[in-house]
């Protein structure tokens, strides 16, 4: 398609009024995190915006588990008044959509409930807010908020959440027994040195430990479950899902990298016992175990696969660091209200750099988005149904986003032959029908 056609195709696939309806939304959020940042400033500490996109994180768990999943299956689309997120519930939730290919492979494979979103619901959000975005009206949200208090214990509003809910439930990653624990404090959640010890296996629950437990958890699953697979692993470039041979031969490989003798995973017990013996972190020690030499995934590729277990919480995508395309945003005036705000042909001419950057992501001419376009294009991710058909006929293939800040060498520096920054996990279908018993050569792709 013509990049004069293109850009007159994106204004109406994604009309002007999302986004400046998407800008509100963005300055309600920059509001949110001046208060956060005033707050942190004059709390020792205590409260910092890390602290608050970990329980935002934790909270869009809860809003996803308690009032998606309890909602109305035949509203596809349509969130009633009482499914309002809380303001900080719905910044988690809007970093969540900007993932697109981990978003899509979660709704599919492990989160069903978030297929009831159709796209992520600005206008609800807009017309709750005040008129000067500084949040939500108290009675346009009250029967969200009962309804939030009822189902989580919680408060609504963020920042009195932060005052007034001091823990949160963990489950330890070897035995699933449920805990309270602080969110701040010397070995709180919010911290790096996190730590807690199980009652009842006497394992210590860390940061890392967890994500080791994420991993072995999604593993016994991937290998169990019919249609179920280890996290960025399904997803192929124009947007289909294979879980059956691709992401069974991954599930394999990575299986008998930690497989007993009696053919089961080795308890995460032991795991640790061993990691902790040769003086590992237990993620780095499971990095380590994948790429030995009898292990088919390739060296280069192991980041990749780990990247879902670079956090705890139970999605893909981490959202915790999600505030700096927020943040740009705001500080050049866009979505400040008053006459900050962009004119029409400023717009115009962000439509016409995104049409470019779109018609240029097939050639060895790609580039990374610059601030203007990434409005628009953030704006259509917001919209995941229509972003995936729409991207797939304009250029294609299913075309990603990765937010910046993300390192995916996290566990393995450095890496060489990484790719461009949309890349997922591949698998070599030959060899894999070559193998008796199924393994894959994992490596990562650019789109």
């Amino acid at each position: 398609m013509h990049t004069f056609d293109l850009q007159h195709q994106l204004q109406a696939d994604v009309p002007l009024h999302l986004v400046r309806l998407h800008l509100r939304v963005l300055g309600a959020f920059e509001h949110l995190l001046e208060r956060i940042s005033t707050r942190a400033r004059t709390s020792q500490g205590e409260r910092t915006l890390d602290e608050f996109f970990q329980r935002a994180t934790y909270r869009l768990q809860l809003w996803v588990d308690g009032i998606l999943e309890s909602g109305d299956d035949n509203v596809h689309g349509i969130l009633q008044g009482c499914e309002l997120p809380p303001l900080d519930v719905a910044l988690a939730l809007h970093s969540l959509i900007l993932s697109p290919h981990r978003y899509f492979e979660d709704s599919q494979l492990r989160f069903p409930q978030l297929n009831r979103l159709k796209e992520f619901p600005l206008y609800m959000v807009v017309a709750a807010l005040y008129a000067d975005n500084s949040g939500y009206v108290d009675r346009e949200c009250q029967p969200a908020a009962e309804r939030w208090k009822q189902i989580t214990g919680l408060e609504f509003e963020p920042i009195s959440s932060m005052e007034s809910d001091a823990t949160r439930v963990v489950r330890c990653p070897s035995c699933d027994e449920a805990a309270r624990v602080p969110w701040t404090g010397a070995e709180g959640f919010a911290g790096p040195d996190f730590a807690h010890a199980c009652t009842e296996c006497e394992m210590p629950t860390t940061h890392d430990t967890l994500r080791a437990g994420k991993l072995f958890k999604a593993l016994h699953k991937a290998k169990e479950t019919p249609g179920f697979c280890l996290p960025n692993t399904a997803l192929l470039i124009r947007g289909e899902l294979d879980v059956e041979m691709r992401c069974s031969a991954i599930t394999n490989e990575v299986w008998s990298c930690f497989e007993s003798s009696d053919g089961q995973l080795i308890p995460l017990h032991d795991v640790a016992t061993m990691a902790a013996a040769g003086g590992h972190s237990l993620m780095a020690y499971v990095a380590e175990t994948l790429s030995k030499p009898d292990s088919a995934i390739r060296p280069e590729s192991i980041p990749a696969l780990l990247r879902a277990f670079e956090h705890s919480f139970p999605f893909t995508q981490d959202v915790v660091d999600a505030r700096h395309f927020i943040q740009d945003i705001y500080h050049r005036g866009w979505s400040k209200l008053g006459t900050g705000q962009p004119s029409t042909g400023e717009l115009d001419e962000a439509y016409a750099c995104y049409g470019e950057f779109l018609h240029l992501v097939t050639t060895a001419a790609r580039r990374e988005p610059a601030w203007k376009e990434d409005l628009i294009w953030h704006t259509h991710q917001l919209m995941p149904e229509r972003y995936r058909a729409n991207v797939i006929g304009y250029t294609g293939l299913f075309l990603d986003h990765l937010p910046r800040g993300e390192d995916i060498n996290a566990y393995r520096k450095p890496c060489a032959n990484m790719g461009s920054s949309f890349a997922d996990v591949r698998v070599s279908r030959s060899q894999i029908r070559r193998s008796a018993k199924p393994r894959c050569s994992v490596n990562l792709g650019g789109a």
